[in-house]
């Protein structure tokens, strides 16, 4: 039961509350304890520190997992003493199979890890395309406003939203996690996020001043959006594969809108600079560095050369002829 108890999906909270269990059921035991040597209580009274026990173990269930398992331990105490048992045989049989749950809830975490570190990526990448989707969405809205549009742009905003939180999560329980990061560090985890919600800062903003339905068209957003939704769809795929993103699309659009006839639309012109300038921040942080390009590459080209000389001096696989 105490494995059972303790084990939750992610290190950080099973190893909490393994540690909490141990400390209240220690606490729980002792308290138990002095109280049966200080009173020496008989079935009844025994059975009403049980009653008590119980109550203040739910009462306080939601206010610490130690502080119920105190009282937990206390009612197991008290209610074994109403059968005849003796705190000597109740309290170390108590304190031992605490000890063995809680072993083997953390050892069943070492043989079968469900680390979040290595989820970063894709977490990351499901944002940033749904962050694109949605700051396309808005740009269409500009584009041409109707109220379809203003429908997926709806749409377009619970999906960023959703995917937000899932990177939060993941995020915040990797941070707590004993692992070596794998895919991306700590310190550009923390940069990607910070681009990103600039990204998002910047998509609402434009999204704060979409025009009605029948209002003026600006037809350049619609280029850039279309440029935005391809680039972060491509990027988001570039980083679960630890590739550097590319925004050579939004560039050309951005650059091609600055050059049009009239240069509608400058405000949102402006706010669209500021998605660049966002997604720029998101390629720094996660883009590999030349020195760790250099590695990749010679690491590459040790192995083709040693392929190179394994089949030059004949040890490796003959092909018969014929």
């Amino acid at each position: 039961i105490a494995s059972v108890m303790v084990m939750r999906p992610d290190f950080h909270r099973t190893y909490a509350r393994a540690v909490a269990r141990l400390a209240g059921t220690l606490a729980g035991v002792a308290l138990a304890t002095g109280t049966v040597r200080a009173l020496g209580p008989d079935a009844h009274v025994s059975g009403a520190l049980a009653v008590v026990s119980a109550g203040l173990s739910y009462t306080l269930s939601r206010t610490g997992y130690a502080y119920s398992q105190c009282f937990t331990a206390a009612y197991v105490v008290f209610l074994l003493g109403m059968g005849g048992q003796t705190w000597e045989q109740t309290v170390p049989e108590r304190v031992v199979l605490t000890l063995l749950g809680g072993a083997l809830a953390m050892l069943a975490y070492v043989v079968f890890p469900a680390w979040e570190a290595p989820r970063l990526p894709g977490r990351l990448a499901d944002w940033l395309a749904a962050n694109g989707r949605y700051a396309a969405a808005v740009l269409r809205s500009y584009a041409e406003p109707s109220r379809e549009h203003h429908a997926d742009m709806r749409r377009a905003l619970l999906e960023s939203r959703r995917a937000r939180a899932a990177w939060q999560e993941t995020y915040d329980r990797a941070r707590q996690e004993p692992v070596r990061p794998r895919g991306l560090t700590s310190r550009e985890a923390q940069e990607a996020q910070e681009a990103l919600k600039g990204f998002g800062r910047a998509a609402m903003l434009m999204e704060s001043h979409v025009p009605r339905a029948g209002s003026r068209f600006v037809p350049e957003a619609e280029r850039f959006a279309e440029a935005l939704e391809t680039d972060t769809a491509k990027a988001a795929a570039a980083v679960r594969e630890h590739r550097n993103p590319d925004w050579g699309r939004v560039e050309e659009a951005l650059h091609a809108w600055g050059d049009a006839a009239g240069n509608g639309g400058p405000v949102v012109r402006r706010e669209a600079e500021l998605e660049k300038r966002a997604l720029e921040d998101l390629a720094t942080a996660v883009s590999r560095t030349p020195l760790e390009r250099d590695v990749g590459s010679a690491r590459e080209d040790q192995r083709v050369r040693a392929a190179a000389a394994t089949e030059g001096d004949g040890s490796g696989p003959v092909h018969r002829s014929g």
